[in-house]
């Protein structure tokens, strides 16, 4: 068991040294979305216009992102990463537990970004417990919401 827990936690610590460089673009804002005008709103049309962008730019990774979700079902990370209908999911397991709020944040923007590469439809990635079967949060433009 702890062999296995071992390797687990190694395999993640190398799968989120690869993500470190392509998950950095958006802890890094633009200003824009940084500063509120006047009314603190944002405008929606340049919010997508920057993540239209940031998609086109990194559309490279999907290769990389597709192994590192297949990596993560191997690991025993998840149970099922799946999108079936244009809303995909992930069960997590365990070992998920144990990672860190950033950690967790870093492997959801990854798996965020294949499936809103891949179909720009997707708006949220929701993170079921493998044990359970219960909804405990989700990721999307607004970060990793995970339920208390």
């Amino acid at each position: 068991m702890i062999q296995s827990s071992n390797k687990i936690f190694c395999l993640l610590f190398v799968l989120l040294m690869m993500f470190t460089a392509s998950c950095k673009q958006d802890d890094v804002k633009d200003e824009k979305l940084n500063k509120p005008n006047t009314e603190d709103v944002i405008n929606t049309e340049d919010s997508e216009a920057l993540l239209d962008k940031r998609i086109e730019e990194n559309r490279y990774l999907q290769p990389d992102r597709k192994k590192f979700i297949d990596d993560m079902l191997e690991a025993g990370l998840a149970s099922r990463i799946e999108n079936p209908t244009g809303q995909p999911y992930i069960y997590v397991t365990e070992p998920f537990y144990l990672l860190s709020n950033s950690e967790q944040a870093s492997m959801m923007n990854a798996i965020w970004y294949y499936y809103i590469t891949e179909d720009r439809s997707v708006d949220v990635l929701t993170i079921y417990d493998h044990n359970t079967g219960n909804e405990i949060g989700s990721f999307g433009r607004k970060g990793l919401l995970i339920v208390e």
